[in-house]
């Protein structure tokens, strides 16, 4: 918990410092509420540099879990890079909390599927399909009447908790849900979740039509992640790694394109922002 607060500084500390926080007054903020999850959410927009100059653009939507925490600091990079040609512009859409105390009490509940076990001690959990209904069913329409968006091109984006939310809607998606994305980005996913349930979903997954449009999924971990505390089951990371990339692999003719990568250097509060970036160049390239 001391290092996951001192990384939440550092962050600060870099937004605060940057144009973003300087405009912060004109960026568009909503709060949504959502009648799937029965509570309200902080909505962050920032819109690509030449949005408002071309006016018959269509933009693709990056979906941003936790954005009270990576919302200001994934902005900022998304504007140095997209002026030098190494991201895509997008519309990014961050989905937040009332405020920083509410996201970390409140992430459980909505990014995790099944309930958790007793040993995690979660006070909530288990609320994933529901989040996922409100994504899918009240938020994408509200940015969709609002904004110029390139519906078919959808990618949500997380981390940790928020990674194996994504996971877990890649493996809706990829049994048959309409999930309205096509694109996923997971860092340092918490895989280990409930003794690695979903990895255990992905390996028995049926696959969806095979008429229905490919996806990409791009997972990302850091060498130097630690096993979790109190987890009485533990995979190695590379084991992790390769069991991922095989499951999903088995579903990559008919449903998915897959990319994976381990940031050997990185640790599991590191990885976040180079994933982001590095595959949203993957999923939405510039020649494109």
């Amino acid at each position: 918990m001391t290092r996951y607060v001192t990384f939440v500084i550092a962050l600060l500390i870099m937004a605060g410092c940057s144009p973003v926080a300087e405009q912060k007054d004109r960026t568009p903020v909503m709060r949504l509420y959502s009648r799937a999850v029965a509570d309200s959410f902080s909505i962050f927009i920032h819109l690509p540099a030449d949005y408002n100059q071309e006016q018959s653009g269509k933009y693709p939507v990056a979906y941003l879990l936790d954005a009270n925490l990576y919302f200001d600091i994934m902005a900022v990079t998304l504007n140095k890079y997209a002026a030098v040609g190494l991201a895509p512009e997008v519309i990014l859409v961050g989905i937040g909390y009332k405020d920083f105390a509410a996201m970390d009490s409140l992430r459980s509940r909505d990014d995790t599927y099944p309930v958790a076990i007793p040993e995690y001690e979660m006070s909530t959990s288990g609320g994933a399909d529901k989040f996922l209904s409100f994504i899918h069913d009240e938020l994408m329409p509200a940015i969709d009447r609002q904004y110029r968006t390139d519906t078919s091109k959808r990618v949500l984006m997380g981390h940790s908790l928020g990674g194996y939310f994504t996971a877990y809607t890649l493996y809706r998606d990829i049994t048959g849900t309409s999930t309205g994305f096509n694109g996923y980005i997971a860092a340092s996913p918490s895989l280990h979740y409930n003794h690695y349930y979903l990895p255990g979903q992905l390996k028995a997954a049926p696959v969806k039509d095979s008429g229905a449009a490919k996806v990409k999924a791009y997972f990302a971990f850091g060498g130097q992640e630690e096993p979790e505390a109190g987890d009485s089951v533990t995979l190695p990371l590379q084991a992790t790694m390769t069991q991922l990339s095989a499951f999903i692999s088995q579903k990559q003719s008919a449903a998915v394109t897959y990319q994976g990568d381990i940031y050997s250097n990185l640790g599991h509060m590191d990885t976040q922002l180079p994933a982001f970036i590095k595959g949203l160049q993957w999923i939405l390239p510039a020649e494109e």
